[in-house]
């Protein structure tokens, strides 16, 4: 399933850039890239213009950059770049597009994150008729299952560095000028800012694996379609976080990043309940439940490509400059975001290690990253455990079984309605605590985590069938803010190396949502139900000291940071 927490490396550039001659020669050619880029990050921002001239609003049409110009041989003289930005009223500007044209597109790509997390989910509701099927064993079927959150993990930090690349080089060119005859690449030919052909192809691709699924005759193949699919859905998803981002001000982020964070959880619950009944029926069973994600995937691909346009203003300004290019002839054009780009290998490297680096040598990253995983964990484990549970012990039908997951809908729907009051303590505490004043509903919902695991744990078969759904539901509110507020703190605490540590945490969440799964039978059968779903609210209990610690002491565990040291020295020297 999607998390909220995973972002790509996209850095809106609405505000910086701006036009004018200037005395400053970027990078010609790809050998002295590296040589010439900045070596600290923070040098990547340039100052915001008081100034600047709109570029063209031609359609664009074509997309090569600056090196590509200086490798056909134009001279671009040093003292006479024309760099192409924005009129603070520009209507090409995401920042200033329309209410209504903003929340579309928030509201289509929320859309897809809630799909995405409901096809993830669902699938587990014909295990069962699968196994007999296919005739594989539950251990086969399992993987099936985890395969998908793997590969969700996985994706981001490989593809994140080919996004911006692919997006103003690659994909246009492989799009449009090497397939223009197939009729479903021209589709995505608009005369104006185009969908963001990631999007497009990750949702494209990730509605094709579904037909797989549906048609396999064995259990790899079902297996190895569920890692593909995840991988290209996690590409699309995870961008979800920096096109809010790029269309709204940060004051105005609250509630669509709620909105975000709410169908990324809420589509886990969606999916089996729904599919419950759908397994139910003999005439349907699994391969249907296939058929109608691909029914819902491919109507929301379609929405994707035909109502959604690009919001990065990097990617804008660079498609105007080509267009002012192509138009004049004149190679002096050019946008600022293609020239301080770094090159494909240097943006593999960061993308690779140093999520992995700050994982093993910041103390607030791993801990996060432990806790909220651990949570994620358990999250899919109840995949597996509430059928054992409700069928077992209170003699539940799979369509009934299903319909206990509506506790997680519920549960997010709470977490939502809570966001607004932890809104309320941050804006009210955040110039006396900073980033800390992010965990007010983090301090509760760690404690209301193990709490629901424990009612969870003693009712079974000693109440009403209501006892174990409501720890369920609390368990899953706790769930929901603990990954609410790891995102929120990350993101303030690391600010520009904020989506290093989100796929840092991202990476083990995904992982353990691969690896809880595997063995949840096992654990049930040894264990018992009671004492197993007690286990787990142990560890949870643990773990939930880990925001008081960084309440009270986040400031000192943060001074003796090193990217702590490097943003502080950023601060002083923006002001």
């Amino acid at each position: 399933m999607p998390p909220p927490s995973c972002f790509p490396s996209r850095v809106s550039r609405h505000r910086v850039a701006f036009r004018c001659h200037s005395k400053q020669r970027p990078c010609l050619n790809r050998q002295s890239q590296r040589r010439c880029l900045p070596r600290r990050p923070h040098e990547l921002r340039p100052k915001r213009a008081r100034w600047s001239c709109s570029g063209t609003s031609n359609n664009i049409t074509g997309t090569s950059g600056i090196f590509d110009q200086a490798e056909k041989g134009h001279n671009i003289a040093q003292d006479d770049v024309i760099w192409i930005g924005w009129d603070e009223t520009d209507p090409g500007n995401p920042y200033n597009w329309g209410t209504g044209r903003k929340w579309l597109t928030t509201w289509i790509c929320c859309v897809y994150t809630l799909v995405v997390a409901f096809c993830g989910a669902a699938f587990s509701m014909g295990t069962e008729s699968m196994m007999r099927d296919l005739n594989c064993s539950l251990e086969l079927a399992v993987v099936a299952l985890s395969t998908f959150p793997l590969g969700f993990g996985l994706a981001p930090l490989v593809l994140a560095p080919f996004s911006d690349l692919w997006t103003m080089q690659v994909l246009p060119r492989m799009l449009f000028d090497v397939a223009p005859k197939l009729w479903l690449f021209t589709v995505l030919r608009f005369p104006n800012n185009s969908t963001d052909p990631m999007y497009a192809i990750s949702a494209i691709v990730y509605t094709l694996f579904f037909l797989p699924i549906t048609l396999g005759r064995n259990i790899a193949t079902v297996i190895i379609a569920r890692f593909i699919g995840g991988l290209a859905a996690s590409t699309g998803s995870t961008l979800v976080g920096g096109t809010v981002a790029d269309l709204f001000e940060s004051k105005d982020r609250g509630l669509p990043m709620s909105i975000f964070s709410l169908a990324a959880f809420a589509g886990t619950g969606l999916g089996p309940a729904t599919m419950g009944y759908v397994e139910e029926n003999l005439r349907l069973q699994w391969r249907w439940i296939s058929w109608i994600q691909l029914i819902i995937a491919g109507v929301t691909s379609l929405c994707i490509i035909l109502l959604t346009q690009e919001t990065r203003g990097s990617v804008i300004l660079s498609k105007r400059a080509a267009a002012k290019r192509k138009e004049t002839g004149d190679p002096r054009y050019q946008c600022r975001s293609d020239a301080e780009r770094a090159s494909l290998a240097i943006l593999i490297k960061i993308s690779l290690t140093r999520p992995l680096f700050l994982l093993f040598t910041e103390p607030i990253v791993a801990a996060f990253s432990l806790w909220v995983s651990f949570a994620w964990g358990i999250l899919y484990l109840t995949l597996r455990a509430v059928p054992l549970v409700f069928a077992n012990v209170y003699g539940f039908t799979i369509g009934q079984v299903g319909l206990v997951f509506y506790g997680v809908v519920v549960a997010g729907l709470l977490g939502f309605v809570s966001n607004f009051y932890q809104e309320r303590l941050y804006q009210r505490h955040v110039a006396t605590r900073g980033p800390e004043a992010r965990l007010y509903a983090a301090l509760i919902g760690g404690m209301i985590f193990p709490i629901g695991t424990f009612i969870f744990a003693f009712t079974q078969g000693r109440t009403h069938w209501m006892g174990p759904v409501i720890g369920l539901m609390l368990c899953f509110f706790g769930i929901f803010t603990i990954y609410l507020s790891t995102f929120n703190y990350l993101a303030d605490a690391y600010t520009i190396y904020a989506s290093s540590a989100l796929s840092a945490q991202s990476l083990c969440r995904n992982l353990l949502g691969f690896a809880f799964p595997l063995f949840t039978s096992q654990l049930y059968s040894s264990l018992g139900y009671q004492w197993a779903s007690f286990l787990s609210g142990m560890l949870g209990l643990a773990l939930a000291v880990t925001p008081w610690v960084l309440f009270f002491f986040g400031p000192r565990i943060r001074a003796s940071s090193k990217f702590a040291k490097e943003l502080a020295k950023m601060r002083a020297t923006d002001k």
